[in-house]
């Protein structure tokens, strides 16, 4: 009995320790050439890693400066093969939208702020068509 409970125990152990290790190499970096914000965080233009948290939130995290953000995600399924983020440019603000790995990855999809929608909502308003852009970057 006390034998079948450390070779239980060992296996959980072992596919616990397997599966972090898998989790934490499962990142993409980008180089986002602007200030962004994700949620009310601003962060500033550089390097960013990207990595899932868990099946509902993200960590974004430079690295170089420690800016950082953790931000709730609704998976889609892979509608592109190219990895890159997706932000909304609205009133010269940029928000992250999208986050995209690659082939054979789910996707992403980061929920409109407040503010963000406050600023399309107020463009609305004033008769200015469309919410904005969406622009792309690269990730490796």
């Amino acid at each position: 009995m006390k034998r079948n409970l450390i070779g239980i125990l060992s296996l959980v152990v072992m596919s616990v320790l397997l599966s972090t290790a898998a989790n934490a190499q499962a990142y993409v970096k980008a180089d986002v050439p602007f200030g962004f914000k994700v949620g009310s965080a601003q962060l500033p233009a550089g390097t960013y890693e990207i990595k899932a948290a868990n099946d509902s939130a993200v960590v974004i995290r430079n690295p170089n400066t420690r800016a950082g953000a953790l931000a709730g995600i609704r998976r889609e399924p892979s509608r592109d093969t190219r990895a890159k983020l997706i932000f909304h440019h609205v009133a010269g603000q940029y928000f992250l939208a999208e986050i995209w790995r690659g082939a054979g990855n789910t996707g992403m999809v980061l929920p409109p702020s407040k503010q963000e929608k406050a600023l399309e909502k107020e463009l609305r308003a004033s008769g200015q068509s469309g919410a904005g852009e969406d622009v792309m970057v690269a990730v490796y």
